[in-house]
């Protein structure tokens, strides 16, 4: 009899170690697989149009603070400062960039603030450059600017590539040259051999093919930015490339610094138990031969030696805000901090469109 309980004991003790990697196993395919920027989503209603106003169907998007997009099926806009909000609808301060936006359509309520056409989102010629990488060419925006400072931005996980958008005019005044690059599984570029995102890991090549060649089209020196994965992506190349001298500044907003606390809110918000994340987090590393630790810029803060200008709100659902704090805190030697209160995730600009542009003049005049 104890023969038998014992060899029932370790059969079920295999079994549940076998279920759980398993679901480990998806859970990690889950947190690697690669992720297509979403179509939008035409479901709130322009109530009213005119005189610079829009009025729209009451919605918490609608309510966001700062600047949204108004993304319809024949025109983009700008939504900026609340005016009025009651049983009528949300009543903002309207910016039409492309079309024409009227009573009764249908828009998506977006983050990006700029349309992906940047024929209609800018005044300013932006020309698309294919830029030579390691798993082949990748296309990119350049916007081309008098002075001889380049900024490579490069977009989050999932995200549009014009999420570099809200960046680009900023940076046009002040004569800088903006190549907004993408990386390998992006649409229209290369993919990873396995079809995964390797967090960073492998990823960083592709900011330093942007960065070669920005030195080969006339670069003096570089400004990196990055969001969200863009950010760990960006710190991996500072940590590891060559090219990382030529580097005079960088700015991170919402960046995933530390994917821990980043898989732990996504798997918060999918109502994924938390017993499973670190069995997810082990065995997608198996699977792409990443290793989070080595991930962990802020645990790595020593290494970096460039000034940085840190965006991150407060609000932020996606990367937690404790991540820049901790950042921020091990650096105060390089990091400018910019806490913003309210600001969703990448949604600093959105929140307060002036006082980040005064932030990043500060910094890029504090570079010379």
């Amino acid at each position: 009899m104890r023969r038998l309980l014992a060899w029932g004991a370790g059969t079920l003790l295999l079994l549940v170690c076998a279920a759980l990697a398993g679901v480990g196993w998806y859970y990690a395919g889950e947190i690697l697989n690669v992720e297509v920027p979403s179509e939008p989503e035409y479901d709130t209603r322009v109530v009213a149009v005119g005189d610079g106003r829009v009025t729209l169907q009451d919605t918490a998007d609608t309510r966001s603070p700062g600047t949204v997009g108004l993304d319809a099926p024949d025109a983009y806009a700008q939504a900026g400062k609340i005016l009025a909000a009651d049983d009528d609808g949300v009543t903002r301060r309207l910016n039409v960039l492309d079309g024409e936006l009227k009573q009764g359509d249908l828009v998506d309520v977006d983050g990006y603030a700029f349309p992906q056409d940047p024929d209609a989102a800018f005044e300013f010629p932006v020309t698309e450059v294919r830029v030579p990488a390691p798993l082949g060419e990748q296309p990119a925006w350049l916007a081309d600017a008098p002075g001889r400072r380049w900024a490579v931005l490069v977009h989050g996980r999932a995200a549009r590539r014009n999420e570099c958008f809200r960046m680009v005019p900023i940076l046009h005044q002040l004569d800088v040259t903006s190549l907004c690059i993408s990386y390998r599984n992006d649409r229209g570029g290369p993919v990873d051999p396995d079809r995964i995102y390797r967090q960073g890991a492998t990823e960083w090549e592709d900011v330093e093919a942007g960065v070669r060649y920005a030195l080969d089209h006339g670069a003096n020196d570089v400004v990196l930015v990055g969001y969200s994965m863009g950010g760990q992506i960006t710190a991996n190349f500072l940590r590891r490339s060559d090219l990382a001298a030529e580097v005079s500044g960088v700015i991170w907003d919402g960046p995933a610094l530390d994917w821990g606390p980043a898989i732990a809110a996504g798997a918060d918000d999918r109502g994924v138990p938390g017993w499973l994340v670190p069995i997810g987090m082990q065995g997608s590393e198996w699977r792409a031969g990443i290793d989070y630790d080595d991930l962990n810029q802020v645990t790595h803060a020593d290494a970096f030696k460039h000034p940085i200008l840190l965006f991150h709100g407060d609000a932020d659902a996606s990367v937690p805000v404790s991540v820049a704090d901790r950042f921020a805190a091990a650096r105060p030697d390089l990091v400018t901090y910019v806490r913003v209160r309210g600001a969703g995730h990448v949604r600093a600009w959105n929140a307060n469109p002036s006082r980040y542009r005064r932030a990043v003049r500060r910094f890029i005049a504090g570079l010379d």
